[in-house]
């Protein structure tokens, strides 16, 4: 949700009305942030947190086993996906705005896009989704498949985000009388019509030259996070202790997982053999708080990475976007253990830059494994010296009037 509520906030201070329409977990974060708020169906956000989705983001299981729970997954969420469908119609007629910024799973701002010409942008705060990348897969694989495999996949999954488009919005047809709802039609204005703003990097993701017009790379935007937020004593006694010694940030994000114990003590053990001064942030319950870890660990839950980022060396993370981009624009180096999605694009991404080592997936994750990708991460001056270069080059990038001249086309 951060980079929507990024967007949000420079759109708010530049004098527009901002409603979020957003899952009703995220109440308290648009408060925060200031911002009107719209409550979606909380029930899909519960799926994920139930032990399904900490299967499939943990890895646990065989290959097929996790096809399986993703397909149970699927199932369930069906019903609620529907509802949320109808929510996002409701507020659309609630509030009759004069501007839709959508996420590209956001199924009624597409077809609402189409009925008004020039007045909805999606805004995908991850690449590899709409738009074809040849060199990485669509976001919704893990495994790179060569360029005429890479290519297709992204041609499937846009057929089913076609196909579901044109299923989930066809009661509405009374709303869009001029508009033919179907999978060709839809089809057709993803391909060659929907506006796109990538809110990545630049540096990090070059605008391949193939791309339509029509789809855009406009750099990274966060908002302001420490205006509210002062950094426990016990913290700054930590890092006050380690000033001399290179200290390693630890999260998952909003990353959960089957067996956060195993994982929690696997970390722990390798920073306990290698005598690395760490913060492991428990965040959203993908690590635990072990209160037999050595004095050199210190645990959070849940602190600004724009505040703890500049005063470390290095971050090991789920490679989120955020997560990523905020690591790298500080001159962190970086490991990344990938769990879904998009992470496993960032964790090839990061590698390929020379920011990190390669990292394991989540599954995989072992003291042995993790310790000696520890190791490389602190000890190859190149990754921290390649992630301050990264950085410099970042800074630079994210032009506020340009992205507010976009979202005003």
């Amino acid at each position: 949700m951060e980079p929507f509520l990024a967007v949000g906030d420079l759109l708010a201070k530049a004098g527009h009305e901002v409603v979020c329409v957003m899952p009703a977990q995220f109440r308290d974060l648009v408060a925060e942030a200031g911002l009107g708020f719209a409550p979606l169906d909380r029930r899909f956000l519960e799926l994920i947190e139930g032990a399904s989705g900490k299967a499939i983001m943990g890895q646990k299981g065989s290959g097929l086993r996790r096809i399986g729970q993703l397909a149970q997954l699927a199932r369930e969420s069906l019903g609620i996906q529907r509802k949320i469908v109808v929510e996002q119609r409701n507020y659309v007629v609630q509030h009759q705005p004069d501007r839709i910024l959508y996420h590209p799973k956001c199924i009624f701002g597409r077809a609402w896009g189409m009925a008004n010409p020039g007045k909805a942008t999606g805004i995908s705060p991850i690449p590899n989704w709409l738009h074809p990348v040849r060199e990485y897969p669509h976001i919704a694989f893990s495994t790179n498949f060569g360029r005429r495999g890479n290519l297709f996949s992204y041609r499937l999954v846009n057929f089913f985000t076609a196909l579901m488009s044109a299923n989930y919005n066809k009661p509405f047809a009374a709303d869009f009388p001029a508009l033919k709802i179907n999978y060709s039609s839809i089809a057709r204005y993803m391909r060659e019509q929907e506006r796109m703003l990538y809110l990545v990097s630049t540096t990090l993701f070059p605008r391949p030259a193939y791309w339509p017009a029509q789809a855009r790379v406009m750099g990274y935007f966060e908002r302001p996070k420490t205006r509210t937020w002062s950094p426990p004593v016990e913290l700054l006694a930590f890092l006050e202790r380690y000033r001399s010694q290179p200290i390693t940030f630890i999260t998952f994000g909003s990353m959960v997982n089957a067996d956060p114990e195993k994982t929690t003590d696997s970390i722990l053990a390798a920073l306990k053999e290698k005598q690395v001064p760490a913060i492991l942030n428990t965040a959203s319950g993908g690590l635990v708080v072990r209160p037999d870890a050595p004095d050199h660990v210190f645990f959070i839950d849940k602190l600004p990475y724009e505040w703890i980022f500049p005063q470390v060396h290095s971050v090991v993370h789920h490679g989120g976007s955020g997560t990523t981009h905020t690591a790298l624009k500080h001159g962190c180096a970086s490991l990344i253990i990938p769990h879904i999605i998009d992470q496993f694009f960032w964790n090839k991404r990061v590698a390929d830059l020379g920011a990190g080592p390669l990292g394991v997936k989540v599954k995989h994750l072992r003291k042995d494994n993790f310790g000696a990708l520890l190791t490389e991460l602190r000890q190859n001056s190149r990754y921290r010296q390649r992630a301050e270069a990264l950085g410099a080059a970042m800074t630079a990038e994210a032009n506020v009037a340009e992205l507010l001249q976009a979202l005003a086309e």
